[in-house]
């Protein structure tokens, strides 16, 4: 398995060079006609985004899977009741193409980590439904995230991670229509 990120000497603070590499960034917005206090949120935001992209996207490698499958399981997974999705929801809900999906899901399907069965009420239409080995997987996957991830916000009290998931949210909110 992937080891976690080791964390900073001095948790909470930035090491000189990746520092260095935020304010160079800022400053290049800022340059460009940014608002410097957006900038900094912005390209932090980005930066963390990216960075936990990366370790996931290792940690994937690692479980032999690929990110576009693990969207699939996930999906599944977070289906209410782990009820079946047929492989025209999975491609809408993961951004893949339907073209795409089919060879996703004979992939997951060889490796038993999802079932595809006629629909009963419909025999034209398809259902996938996450097998008990695709749920495990899924569990797992879980599993080590969330340890990298309270590692990356160890530095913060509950109440600051309150405040920063409650700040999140709603900046997300105002990006919905």
């Amino acid at each position: 398995m992937t080891d976690a990120p080791v964390p900073a000497a001095n948790p909470g603070v930035l090491s000189p060079d990746d520092a260095a590499d935020l304010r160079q960034a800022v400053a290049t917005f800022v340059e460009a006609g940014a608002d410097e206090s957006i900038q900094r949120v912005i390209t932090a935001v980005h930066r963390l985004s990216r960075r936990l992209n990366q370790w996931y996207d290792r940690q994937l490698v690692d479980l032999d899977i690929s990110t576009n499958e693990y969207l699939v399981i996930s999906e599944l997974a977070r289906s209410p009741g782990h009820a079946p999705l047929t492989p025209s929801q999975l491609a809408a809900a993961t951004n893949i193409a339907p073209s795409s999906m089919t060879h996703r899901l004979d992939r997951l399907v060889e490796r038993g980590l999802i079932t595809r069965e006629q629909d009963p009420d419909n025999r034209t239409r398809v259902l996938i439904q996450l097998s008990d080995a695709g749920y495990a997987l899924f569990v797992e996957v879980i599993r080590q995230s969330d340890m990298v991830e309270s590692d990356v916000l160890a530095g913060l009290s509950d109440q600051e991670i309150e405040t920063m998931a409650e700040l999140l949210e709603k900046v997300i909110a105002g990006l919905d229509p």
